[in-house]
């Protein structure tokens, strides 16, 4: 035992002496977690109030499986055909929002930065310790964490991400990427730890969350088993051998996202709903423009529209390019492993949606780069300090002068990141210039219907109309919204027309009543009575609680003159609500000029007990009983 004053020698001497360190080392991992955070909520410090838009319709405001946390299976139940289909886990995370907060728009984009700020954090992580690793660590020394820090600040702050903060729906990709990371890092956790077990279950847990998130998820026990065997293991055997607990437990987790889609199948994804040669060619041209964004991320879009048939040639300089970059990438994994490994994450991530699985809703979309993108940044950064290590051996003498230019470089770089975010935020609190962007940068139908209802709300009608007609032309539901235009503006022999051939395209459809409903009255004010009447008659028979649609046929008939139907048809709108004055009113005005006195006042003064104030049914009370008096 040292004496008293004496230093402590051997192993409580190297003991003392390594505490320090790791204090250091903590607290410069701490420094560099709250830098990430800082900037993430710098870049979307403008992101927290933009309003709801587009799939948030279904996935939130419709929903009524978000309203109750209780009893807790129910938001576990998403319905059918909306975003959040297949992902329970997301429709638990948009209940606790609801609880909390209702609808209003800042919890649920704070839940969204929160996710993505998490995930960033754990990209650091998994590069930090990759880097520090044995493999790594003569080679960038005490530069790895600094290497990880810029490189989850580039992904964290890219504009290419921001549709997964900014569009509230999408944070089924954030909280995917955030157990995508979990599940890695974890399983890198687990590697020579003595309590591995217990990282092994972390991981499982992680992964089997992502899989109730998102179906991208299928890919994260692909990514680990590679990371094992370029990283921590000589052979797969070897890797399967010591990892098989962790192995068995992904592969359960792929059962339960099978079960999922099972479950929750989607009508729009799969090779029953497309072609899947037309999406391939597709993608040949999607995947490079992701690329060319990813450095240089101008001209975002929302809408990428649907898979459109295009001749082969067009596909062929792009569907090279990326056959090329897979070519490369497999050499790279037997060659250049760690380059290799980033290559095979970003084929392996971008793969379940951007392949030859036809997903007829969107050829396109610009969150499906959300894992892929760390992947390029890691490589990029990776690449940037090999380049920055060969100039110092070269120029040992201006070694702080290139590092310093090198910072200077990075912050510049990732300063304007952040600016092109925040600006993109921005643009969604706008929908003219979030939708004018996207139809200047990728026109199509659907993107030229939404420009052309932001114009509307915006009271641009003359400019609206044009983009509704440009839209008809490829996106059929666009034909119905160019009818109400047309209508609000007077312009109704020209609105007649396109309503009816939005409904001869598709006559049994349920949202053609809207259609046939604006069609009857159009039709009516044009004096066609009986065409006018077939269309009331056809939304009855569609639906028949279609309460306006059984008010304009008595109404119709009314003017027809045709009183005993007009009073038949007005007997089944007071028998579905019985307590509305204006309703007993109109029935009572058939009756009365059918010769029904006594059962017309008898509603008239129903009406007027419901609406004492109502002139019109007094009026008509004290006609009807002078009349039933003179008889």
């Amino acid at each position: 035992m040292p004496g008293k004053g004496r230093p402590p020698r051997g192993r409580a001497a190297r003991g003392a002496s390594r505490r320090p360190l790791r204090r250091a080392a903590s607290y410069g991992v701490l420094l560099r977690a709250a830098l990430i955070i800082l900037a993430g909520i710098c870049a979307y410090w403008n992101s927290l109030d933009l309003p709801f838009l587009w799939d948030d319709e279904t996935a939130i405001l419709t929903n009524q499986t978000i309203r109750d946390l209780w009893p807790p299976w129910r938001p576990l139940l998403p319905p059918l055909e909306t975003p959040v289909a297949a992902r329970p886990l997301v429709n638990v995370s948009l209940a606790l929002n609801y609880a909390l907060g209702g609808l209003n728009v800042r919890g649920y984009h704070a839940w969204n930065l929160g996710v993505h700020l998490a995930a960033a954090l754990l990209l650091f992580g998994v590069v930090r310790r990759t880097l520090e690793g044995e493999r790594f660590r003569e080679r960038l020394g005490a530069d790895a964490a600094n290497v990880a820090l810029v490189a989850a600040l580039w992904w964290t702050i890219h504009p290419l991400v921001s549709e997964v903060i900014d569009y509230t729906t999408q944070r089924t990709t954030a909280m995917m990427g955030l157990f995508f990371f979990l599940t890695l890092y974890c399983a890198i956790r687990a590697l020579g730890s003595p309590h591995c077990a217990r990282w092994h279950l972390f991981a499982v847990i992680a992964c089997a969350c992502g899989m109730a998130s998102k179906e991208e998820m299928a890919a994260a026990p692909i990514v680990v088993a590679v990371y094992d065997r370029l990283f921590a293991f000589s052979t797969v055997r070897e890797a399967a051998r010591a990892r098989r607990s962790l192995y068995w437990g992904f592969a359960a987790t792929w059962v339960g996202l099978g079960v999922l889609i099972w479950q929750w199948p989607r009508s729009t994804v799969g090779f029953a709903a497309g072609d899947a040669w037309t999406y391939l060619l597709n993608q040949a041209r999607v995947i490079p423009h992701y690329l060319g964004l990813a450095l240089w991320p101008n001209a975002l879009v929302l809408d990428y529209g649907v898979p459109r048939p295009i001749p082969i040639g067009d596909a062929i300089g792009g569907g090279l390019l990326v056959a090329a970059l897979l070519a490369i990438t497999i050499v790279a994994l037997v060659r250049w492993p760690r380059p290799g490994f980033l290559g095979a994450v970003f084929f392996l991530t971008l793969a379940p949606t951007s392949s030859f699985v036809p997903i007829m809703s969107e050829v396109g979309a610009e969150r499906r780069m959300y894992l892929p993108l760390a992947a390029i940044a890691v490589l990029l950064v990776m690449g940037g300090y090999h380049v920055l290590a060969r100039a110092r051996s070269a120029w040992p003498a201006r070694h702080r002068l290139l590092t310093a230019a090198a910072l200077v470089f990075a912050a510049v770089w990732l300063g304007s990141l952040g600016v092109r975010t925040a600006y993109r935020n921005a643009q969604y609190a706008d929908a003219l210039s979030l939708w004018g962007s996207s139809v200047e940068a990728r026109p199509h139908g659907r993107a030229r219907l939404a420009y052309a209802m932001a114009l509307v709300n915006a009271g641009q009608s003359d400019a609206a109309v044009p983009h509704l007609r440009e839209a008809v032309r490829e996106y059929e539901p666009a034909r119905y919204a160019l009818g109400v235009e047309l209508a609000a503006r007077g312009e109704n022999a020209e609105a007649i027309q396109v309503m009816t051939a939005f409904i001869a395209a598709d006559p049994a459809a349920g949202n053609r009543v809207p259609a046939r409903l604006l069609l009857g009255r159009l039709l009516f004010a044009d004096k066609r009575f009986h065409e006018s009447a077939e269309q009331f008659r056809a939304v009855a028979a569609l639906a028949p609680a279609n309460i306006d649609a059984q008010l304009s046929l008595g109404d119709l008939l009314l003017t027809q003159k045709r009183y005993a139907e007009a009073a038949s048809q007005y007997r089944v709108i007071v028998g579905l609500q019985p307590n509305r004055a204006d309703w007993r009113l109109r029935l009572g005005s058939a009756l009365a000029e059918n010769g029904q006195l006594a059962e017309a006042v008898a509603h008239f003064r129903a009406a007027v007990a419901l609406d004492p104030g109502n002139e019109l049914a007094r009026s008509s009370l004290n006609r009807a009983e002078l009349l039933l008096g003179d008889q």
